[in-house]
């Protein structure tokens, strides 16, 4: 674990706006200790990649775009990882791995969020909303006019246990988001307690379809069983 606080200025920022609960603050892939060895490697082989130019905004690429898909049963780590893995980037990553050559600062290059809070951020942006909340929801898009505040890698957390309305209007906005990071060439790591194959009853045949596509699928199983035991 590491004191965010004393980590260079622009990165000490980068990390206490990122949406990280405090309780997770400063985590580190070593501190994940209940996750199997597999799939660290696997996690980390995908950090690599995005490390290396071969995922954001890697026009021509099969692996442009693609992101994680973490699932597993309550407890088992799926949270504790997207968040050690957007903090180890925020840490390590130079301008260059984030997709921008500019010279511009990024506002946010990682952020987390619920599906339950960007569902939440959209109610009230349909009631009126600041112009803050509107940069932050385009940028969870990539679609901001303003470059610097479009998230180049976006947790969506607990997918599947969002307030769904009988208009099914919540499952349009999610494979809308995935859809449109995915063809901006930014990666989103999606955590949700739902196996692949319950995909299709939940959010469409599409989605299912788009998952197997746009993200690498790690089967989380802790160690220690369920770590809020």
């Amino acid at each position: 674990m590491i004191n965010p606080d004393e980590l260079p200025v622009r990165r000490k920022s980068w990390t206490k706006i990122a949406g990280i609960p405090r309780a997770r603050l400063g985590w580190e892939l070593t501190d994940c200790e209940a996750i199997t060895k597999k799939d660290l490697e696997s996690v980390r082989r995908w950090i690599k990649k995005v490390k290396d130019g071969d995922v954001i905004r890697a026009d021509g690429q099969k692996t442009c775009g693609k992101g994680l898909l973490l699932v597993g049963e309550p407890g088992h780590g799926k949270t504790t990882l997207a968040l050690a893995v957007i903090q180890e980037m925020i840490r390590t990553f130079p301008l260059e791995s984030f997709g921008i050559n500019d010279g511009k600062v990024l506002i946010k290059p990682c952020y987390f969020s619920t599906f339950n809070s960007i569902i939440e951020l959209k109610g009230e942006l349909i009631s009126g909303g600041t112009d803050e909340q509107d940069r932050l929801f385009l940028g969870m898009h990539g679609e901001c006019a303003d470059d610097a505040y479009n998230i180049r890698v976006l947790v969506i957390d607990d997918v599947g246990k969002e307030h769904a309305s009988g208009s099914g209007w919540q499952r349009t906005m999610l494979h809308h988001i995935l859809r449109t990071r995915f063809n901006n060439g930014l990666p989103t790591i999606v955590t949700t307690n739902l196996p692949v194959k319950s995909w299709e009853a939940a959010y469409g045949g599409a989605t299912e379809s788009f998952i197997n596509e746009a993200f690498a699928t790690i089967e989380l199983e802790s160690i220690r069983g369920d770590l809020r035991k």
